[in-house]
């Protein structure tokens, strides 16, 4: 176990290598410049500006030292400074992350805690009450969309029944139980969607492992029925699971932009998208590297995670 962890870190390094290279390569290749934005800020003579920000941000070198000294400065965390608030690019990530973190990994423990008894009683139910509800359900969660939902929550919660609030962040380290009333509704929007895509993995790989000689043959040795399912089966069948949970995570980290704009949730996604609008490229460069890192770290997360589900997993 050790020897193929050290050996997939090891791994781990071409492909961040490579990322950065994509990261670099794709922000260089976007219309403009640094010195396109900022020039009009500068004030002054116009040439006399441009020529001052390009020696300033080292545009002036060839592209490849301009990626070696990116690349070493990030590595020692220093992304530069934003070009709109002009503070440090890893203060403005920093103070981001924790909000995206949050809320990702509640909706899906959320949606986790949703869809593995659903997708368990399914399966050992099937064709029953409990597996055509579990089968509506899921299809439901699949066909509507996160945004659709999160605004009917809003309306529903906020604005009629005026339980919750409608958007706004707390951190859960200042006031824990004020920060759960701001978190509830961006929670419960991504974790039903997700809980969706997991039940039906859940209830079709629970079928899979129902269906195999080492179920009968533990009912045969005497073993009771809820034994044999939540020892065994579901132990084997939460593998596909956790891949799957593992990889929304990572996505859930990058990949909740709308939700962040629609709650005002202050998260890194929402960061990368008002960089985007205001050609902020220092913040767009670190925050996609930041967030490719973030993946390829879950996947190894993930690997290392079936050897604790299924000791019988080899790894090569």
């Amino acid at each position: 176990m050790l020897a193929y962890t050290l050996r997939r870190i090891a791994q781990l390094v071409p492909v961040l290598l490579v990322l950065s290279v994509a990261v670099f390569a794709f922000v260089e290749a976007l219309p403009g410049s640094i010195v396109d934005t900022l020039v009009g800020t500068e004030g002054g003579d116009i040439e006399e500006a441009r020529a001052i920000l390009t020696k300033e941000y080292g545009l002036d070198r060839p592209v490849h030292e301009r990626y070696v000294l990116w690349l070493g400065r990030a590595l020692q965390g220093d992304f530069g400074k934003s070009l709109v608030t002009r503070r440090p690019i890893s203060t403005e990530l920093l103070s981001r992350i924790p909000a995206t973190v949050y809320l990702a990994t509640v909706g899906i423990v959320l949606s986790m805690l949703i869809a593995v008894p659903l997708g368990t009683f399914a399966a050992v139910r099937r064709n029953s009450a409990v597996d055509y509800t579990a089968q509506v359900t899921s299809l439901a969660g699949i066909s509507i969309p996160e945004f659709w939902f999160a605004i009917l929550c809003v309306l529903l919660f906020s604005l009629y029944l005026g339980w919750l609030p409608s958007s706004g962040y707390v951190s859960p380290f200042e006031d824990f139980w004020g920060s759960l009333q701001f978190l509830i509704l961006p929670a419960a929007a991504i974790g039903f969607r997700q809980a969706a895509f997991t039940t039906r993995l859940t209830r079709s790989s629970m079928l899979d492992e129902l269906s195999k000689e080492y179920v009968d043959t533990a009912r045969a040795l005497g073993h009771s029925e809820r034994k044999v399912i939540f020892k065994y089966t579901l132990r084997n069948a939460m593998i596909p699971t956790i891949t799957i949970s593992g990889l929304q995570l990572a996505n859930l980290l990058g990949g909740t932009v709308v939700l962040e704009s629609i709650f005002a949730w202050p998260g890194i996604g929402r960061a990368i998208f008002e960089a985007i609008l205001q050609r902020d490229y220092p913040l767009i460069q670190a925050g996609v590297l930041v967030l490719g890192c973030i993946v390829v770290v879950m996947n190894l997360l993930v690997d290392l995670t079936y050897r604790l589900l299924n000791p019988r997993v080899k790894f090569a």
